[in-house]
């Protein structure tokens, strides 16, 4: 079993040896949702819901591209 914290929590969290890069878990201390973005070393960062629809819905393309 590896360890890292929850960068919410700062709760010390331990999965399987192996974890993969999009692993998803829910941090056991605060149960916020977390993804593995690093392996070497593991790196959890806060897990996005893409079936969150209303981030999107207030986003208009008017055709200016403004950078």
């Amino acid at each position: 079993m590896s360890g890292v914290y929850c960068p919410d929590c700062d709760g010390d969290i331990l999965f399987n040896p192996h974890p993969r890069i999009g692993q998803k878990l829910t941090c056991p201390h605060c149960g916020s949702d977390l993804e593995v973005v690093g392996i070497d070393p593991v790196e959890l960062d806060w897990a996005y819901d893409w079936s969150d629809e209303d981030d999107w819905t207030d986003w208009e393309d008017d055709g200016d591209d403004d950078y």
